[in-house]
């Protein structure tokens, strides 16, 4: 595309740009522009450069060096000394994902988009949604913590919500691979901080609001009122939501927005969707589930195990229905789905018991998994975990009390300590654990834990590794070291000759 003609585009669109184009008045339409970045190390012959300011770095600082690897236009907040086309705009951020809405063609305009918000389960319900969807053969694409999937290309995921630049950017590539819909985790960051814009949804869900990220949103009311944006500013034409009327918040957004929501529980049996859990093993789930079909209840079965994923199963069939999606399909889809990276995910070691690893890394993620786990468990319940450095505080002890009330066994680790010192970390976790009576370690080193924790296990034991989930790596003071629980547990297993399945 012509850069003139996105100027014109911009224009149209009200946006609030100023443009200089140096001293070639018609530099901009000379100027071809091919995509939009926020990262220095993406940039290529064409690209645009946001000049994004965050927390450790400025955009701005990078101009000279992305002009010299092609970069043909910067997106900047003020006029800097470099000889190329620049818009500039009062908040760069907020303003990149509508720009590369406008250089891509509109792509969320061309899909059906779901976005899935609350501070557990989120993941796993849109791997959910994604294998109901494609079980009733609509191509979907899927955006989360885990990984982006265009349809054809699956690559890890830098964030829960990609930066307004890289969103798009994944969008046209749904669109340009035939894909009908759009699955897509909304973290409270990325609403916070207008990642989302220029993207509108037709589906919305909500699954719980619990304590998190109060080191940036600093109470839960400001959390809260960062989710309830979706609602508000997110959603385009004749859009529904499924949310979680269990919860606190999502009762509230229910009663505010009750004419466009269906509710789902498994406490109040008026709701929308409703469920009772009839049988449950280490293999899954058997539930009675009502939906608005006069011909229900239903039984499904469920590959997981889990109040939480009977919670995560009703939003998934809330929304589904709402596609027109029939029922047995939606079950159907729910039966195929495959263990999630990191949530959830269980090896029974030869020689007795059974290793799990999940993403768990707050108080109510944490309760959860060991809840479920607890109902399963024939013999001792054990869990590794840590907290993460340079976040919330609040949530350490409590964490501990948690882990220390429901297991048998807690082993005190690293998690992402940052610059923080792990030791001091993890003396804060021990301080909530003690208020129990559960056996506790400390074991910094995290390799060293999992060993620990997997050569006390016995036939019909649990060993739970929490906090990690699918990460390949730590981030320490001196910076990302190679690190996965998978990886560790599948050492501790060949040194001692024991197989997995």
């Amino acid at each position: 595309m012509k850069l003139s003609c996105l100027v014109s585009l911009l224009e149209k669109n009200l946006l609030d740009v100023k443009v200089y184009s140096g001293d070639n008045p018609d530099r901009l339409s000379l100027t071809e522009v091919k995509n939009l970045a926020s990262d220095s190390r993406k940039v290529v012959k064409g690209s645009i450069f946001a000049c994004v300011e965050g927390e450790h770095s400025d955009g701005h600082d990078y101009a000279q060096s992305v002009i010299s690897l092609g970069a043909t236009a910067l997106l900047c907040e003020r006029r800097l000394d470099v000889d190329i086309p620049q818009l500039i705009f009062p908040d760069v951020r907020k303003n990149m994902g509508k720009v590369a809405s406008l250089l891509y063609g509109d792509p969320a305009s061309k899909l059906k988009m779901i976005g899935i918000t609350g501070t557990n389960g989120k993941t796993t319900s849109t791997f959910m949604t994604k294998s109901i969807l494609e079980n009733a053969g609509l191509k979907t694409g899927l955006l989360g913590t885990v990984w982006c999937d265009d349809g054809v290309i699956k690559e890890n995921a830098e964030h829960t919500t990609p930066e307004g630049s890289d969103l798009q950017l994944w969008l046209s590539r749904m669109v340009s691979n035939g894909c009908d819909v759009c699955v897509m985790e909304a973290s409270s960051h990325a609403i916070s901080q207008g990642r989302m814009n220029g993207v509108l949804f037709d589906r919305a869900g909500f699954t719980n609001l619990t304590v998190d990220h109060l080191n940036y949103h600093k109470d839960m009311e400001s959390y809260f009122e960062a989710k309830e944006v979706l609602f508000k500013k997110y959603m385009r034409g004749a859009w529904a939501a499924a949310v979680n009327i269990d919860d606190l918040y999502g009762a509230r957004l229910y009663k505010d927005f009750g004419n466009s929501t269906l509710s789902y529980s498994l406490f109040d049996i008026n709701a929308d969707f409703f469920a009772a859990i009839k049988k449950t093993s280490v293999e899954g789930m058997e539930v009675e589930i009502k939906t608005p079909d006069p011909k229900s209840p239903f039984i499904a079965k469920l590959p997981l195990i889990g109040v939480y994923n009977v919670m995560n199963a009703l939003q998934a069939l809330s929304l589904s229905w709402t596609l027109g999606i029939e029922h047995d399909v939606a079950f159907e889809g729910l039966s195929k789905m495959r263990q999630v990276p990191g949530r959830l995910e269980r090896y029974l070691i030869d020689g007795g018991g059974t290793c799990v690893i999940d993403f768990a890394h707050n108080p109510d993620g944490l309760e959860k998994i060991l809840t479920a786990l607890r109902s399963v468990c024939d013999g001792k319940l054990s869990v590794v975990f840590g907290a993460s450095g340079e976040s919330d505080t609040s949530k350490r002890p409590m964490m501990g009390e948690v882990a220390s009330r429901i297991a048998d066994h807690v082993i005190i680790s690293s998690d992402n300590p940052r610059s923080e010192d792990p030791s001091v970390i993890a003396k804060e976790v021990l301080l909530g654990a003690k208020k129990n009576s559960a056996e506790c370690s400390v074991i910094i080193d995290r390799e060293e834990a999992v060993d620990f924790g997997l050569g006390r296990l016995k036939s019909g034991d649990i060993l739970l590794l929490a906090g990690k989930g699918p990460e390949t790596y730590q981030i320490l003071k001196e910076g990302p070291v190679t690190y996965s629980d998978k990886d560790a547990m599948d050492g501790w297993c060949r040194e001692n000759g024991r197989g997995y399945t």
